[in-house]
């Protein structure tokens, strides 16, 4: 796929990943549309790196009202979507068995990538591309004790991912990414020796930077050959040694 001016949306693009990946697809040429919900700063930040090729949309991810009006306004001024970056995501460390802690992860680590991936694909009349950001944590056997309702979400959008690739092919394709240790606002309040530490955890001995997540987003995006793909990139984590 040919990127330039391409429409693109990205859900969670006020920092972090999302704002990398937005701050990439903007150099490619594209039209990119992000969202963000708590962090207005976070947005007005991501805005001014984009210019005139880029919007921010408030939107939280628990509400389907929400994201009705987002996709409500694409089409009116669009017409089409031509890309969906699903990266909105929440983690922290959760119980094992409180309900209510699992719903709040599903809903917007699953539930809204499945919907608006549904209103996406009413968009993509010449078809397009979908780009899900799971984990490495997705695979249990790497996921940390403390967050298994994250883990579980990630592993069940790994196999929406593959599932949904064989629903749309060859119209529209699906693949994800499973980053390892990313430095992002995610991991909260983190020194920098907190980070160096995290980061030592992986075979490459420091943390992934965000721009090497969106470099990889732009080249599954650029390429017609793939589809049902979760491409890890993780540092190593996942093959981490004693």
């Amino acid at each position: 796929m040919e990127l330039k001016d391409k429409v693109v949306l990205v859900t969670g693009g006020s920092s972090g990943i999302g704002k990398a990946i937005s701050i990439a697809m903007v150099k490619e040429g594209c039209r990119v549309i992000f969202t963000y919900n708590s962090s207005a700063k976070g947005a007005d930040e991501t805005l001014n790196h984009l210019g005139k090729n880029g919007e921010k949309f408030k939107v939280d991810m628990h509400s389907e009202a929400d994201i009705e009006q987002l996709f409500k306004y694409i089409k009116e001024k669009y017409g089409r979507l031509d890309i969906l970056v699903n990266n909105a995501g929440v983690n922290k460390p959760r119980g094992l068995f409180n309900t209510s802690d699992w719903k709040e992860i599903f809903q917007v680590d699953l539930f809204s990538v499945v919907y608006c991936t549904g209103k996406s694909v009413e968009l993509m009349v010449d078809g397009g591309k979908i780009l899900n950001m799971t984990s490495i944590y997705g695979d249990g056997k790497a996921c940390w004790k403390g967050i298994a309702p994250y883990g579980a979400a990630k592993a069940a959008l790994n196999h929406y991912t593959q599932t949904l690739s064989k629903n749309l092919a060859p119209k529209i394709l699906v693949n994800a990414i499973a980053p390892g240790y990313v430095k992002t606002p995610l991991w909260g309040n983190k020194t920098e020796a907190e980070f160096e530490d995290s980061g030592k955890e992986q075979l490459i001995e420091r943390m992934i930077d965000p721009s090497e997540i969106a470099l990889m987003a732009v080249a599954i995006t650029k390429n017609d050959a793939m589809t049902g793909e979760v491409v890890v990139v993780d540092g190593g984590l996942s093959l981490k040694t004693i």
